[in-house]
Formats: structure tokens, sequence, C-alpha cells
């Protein structure tokens, strides 16, 4: 009886482990193109200093650092989703509608954040509030 529960415990173990996010760090070298070209266009005068692909049983993710503090995802399509940063965000990397939005209602604030969630995106500005907009840019509403 002792066996078989070490085994049946032995068995659980591997599946929560085999279960479990795979995080690979890859080389600069070894980084996508796509994933480059966006660093180097909108973030010319940082370079990569860190990152990772990560793995689980539905999604395959990249989480990059860059030399100046940003840290970027990207999808398993090497599509953006999530910018974060402690200072104002390129206007290059900010929806066109979005920008415009927060420059007319908010223009003493700037936006260091932004991320593509559940169908909409958001944004966050420097004053910590969270605005939500759609896919097309449009306010949906402050998040809390």
């Amino acid at each position: 009886m002792k066996n078989l529960i070490m085994i049946i415990t032995v068995v659980l173990s591997l599946i929560f482990v085999a279960g479990c996010d795979k995080e690979t760090v890859i080389p600069e070298q070894n980084v996508p193109t796509e994933i480059n070209n966006y660093v180097s266009t909108h973030f010319p005068n940082c370079s990569i200093s860190k990152a990772i692909k990560e793995n689980d049983e539905n999604e395959e993710m990249y989480e990059i650092t860059l030399s100046c503090g940003i840290k970027l995802e990207f999808n398993k399509q090497k599509e953006i989703i999530d910018i974060d940063w402690n200072t104002k965000l390129p206007d290059s990397v900010i929806p066109t509608n979005i920008l415009t939005y927060v420059n007319s209602n908010y223009s003493t604030n700037f936006i260091i954040g932004w991320e593509l969630q559940s169908g909409n995106q958001e944004v966050q500005l420097n004053n910590n509030l969270v605005l939500v907009f759609d896919m097309a840019g449009e306010f949906l509403r402050i998040d809390d």
C-alpha cells in the first residue's frame, strides 16, 4: 500500500512539473527578426538585454527587457501585447486614436504602459490611471 501511494505521488508530481510553464533564455542573436525590428524601430537607443521565450500548453510568449528598462511582451505571432516603462512611451507605439484621446483629455499626463488584453487595449498613465479602449481605439472606461 505504501508503494502504491509513493507511485501515485511520483506520477502526480511529474504531471504537475510537466504542466508548468517552461522559460528559456534566448541569446540576442536568436531573438526573432520581427521582435528585433520592433525594438530598433520604436526604441532605437535601447538594446535587448534579456530575452525569454515562455511556453506552456496553450501559449508561447516572448518577454523582452531592454537596456533602458523597458519591458515588452510578444505573443506567438511575435506581435506586441504589452509595453511597460516608468516614463513616457514613444508616441509611435501607441495607436493613433488612443494617443489623440489621451492628449486631448489628459494633457498634463503621459502614457507609461500599454497592454492588449481580452479584446481591449489598456493604457496606464503616469498618474497610475488605467484607461480601457476597444480594438478601434475608442474609449470605453476608466479601470479601477
